[in-house]
């Protein structure tokens, strides 16, 4: 099945330190030279590898295809960062309100939102 997937990125500014990760084992080391931050997140959202990503979880009371991945450095301000993935981008300013977040939101090729597997980056 073809499959479109959109994504809303943003930095929120909200005040809460700690996501919830969804993973039970330890993610793998991802491999990104040029990023300060990136992820490869599974449909579930479970985080599978990262460098710099403390935590990915399921969009809290969103329907399917919504997540929410929060970067490490407590320095990173993401509201003057590059923010890269595999699927088009658009601001947004609500994820949760946690800080140090990206909101991603994944649709398939009808644009109904769909649980997709998304790889995200911070340069």
């Amino acid at each position: 099945m073809r499959t479109r997937l959109l994504t809303l990125v943003t930095a929120a500014v909200a005040s809460m330190t700690v996501l919830a990760g969804t993973a039970s084992a330890a993610p793998a080391d991802f491999n990104a030279p040029y990023a300060r931050a990136a992820a490869k997140v599974g449909a579930d959202g479970t985080l599978l590898a990262t460098k710099n990503v403390a935590s990915s979880e399921r969009f809290n009371g969103q329907p399917a295809g919504y997540y929410c991945v929060q970067v490490s450095d407590p320095t990173m301000d993401l509201r003057n960062a590059a923010v890269l993935a595999t699927i088009t981008t658009i601001p947004n300013s609500n994820c949760n309100g946690y800080t140090r977040t990206i909101t991603v939101v994944t649709t398939d090729y009808n644009n109904n939102l769909s649980d997709f597997p998304f790889t995200v980056a911070v340069l």
